[in-house]
């Protein structure tokens, strides 16, 4: 279980969260809102990269600061995450593989990058690798071992028309298992396909938080009732 509590981060920015109640269970959570709406501080606060000013984020009841939590039970994948680019992806699948140390993700990364069509065993050098190729290799490592929680953050950005099609499929699998998934995306069609519920933020916090399994609340229809959206003239 993942809880925010009263949680306040502000930068000089005036970017951030703010005032952020919410209690998430195993369920598939998407973020919705534009640039600097403040959907990869929420990201980065449960990760831990930053301490909230006020409040705190617990995780299955320890907060995300504690020494005692487990970041290895999140999974984490970003468009905007560097891996290393002198590597080559054998010598950084090697790494991996010994970082996690388990059966089950030997096996998971074996089948995964097979779905994907990934050569695990290419010498080929992270920076030579194409934007989408880089970000199959993220997805492949982020789902493979035993995760309580996997964060997609953009997950489909660089991948050609037939991986994200076998990413949905992934996607599918994946609701089926007892996982919290946490989905940052721009495009509404993939939350709304992929999440139980649709958080909206607007100007650094949480406005609605839209039932969007049952069917109960519309997600385009929220999100277009908290922002303007110019029309177009004929031209």
């Amino acid at each position: 279980m993942i809880e925010f509590k009263n949680v306040d981060k502000m930068f000089a920015s005036n970017k951030g969260l703010k005032g952020v109640n919410i209690i998430i269970d195993k369920e598939q959570i998407g973020l919705v809102g534009p640039n600097g709406a403040g959907k990869t501080t929420f990201i980065e606060l449960l990760l831990g990269f930053h301490l909230p000013r006020k409040g705190e984020i617990l995780i299955n009841g320890i907060k995300s600061t504690d020494k005692n939590f487990d970041i290895s039970k999140i999974g984490y994948i970003s468009a905007n995450l560097d891996i290393p680019k002198k590597l080559s992806v054998s010598e950084y699948v090697g790494y991996i593989k010994e970082l996690e140390n388990s059966e089950k993700f030997n096996t998971n990364i074996e089948m995964f990058a097979k779905v994907l069509a990934f050569d695990l065993n290419d010498s080929s050098l992270i920076g030579s690798l194409s934007s989408g190729m880089v970000q199959k290799l993220k997805i492949i490592l982020a789902i493979s071992g035993d995760k309580e929680i996997l964060i997609f953050d953009e997950p489909t950005r660089g991948l050609d028309p037939i991986a994200v099609e076998l990413f949905e499929k992934i996607m599918d699998k994946l609701k089926e298992k007892d996982l919290t998934i946490i989905y940052c995306s721009h495009i509404l069609d993939e939350v709304e396909k992929f999440c139980d519920r649709g958080l909206i933020i607007k100007d650094n916090t949480i406005v609605k938080d839209v039932n969007i399994k049952d069917h109960k609340s519309n997600l385009r229809e929220s999100f277009k009732s908290f922002y303007e959206f110019t029309e177009i003239g004929d031209f």
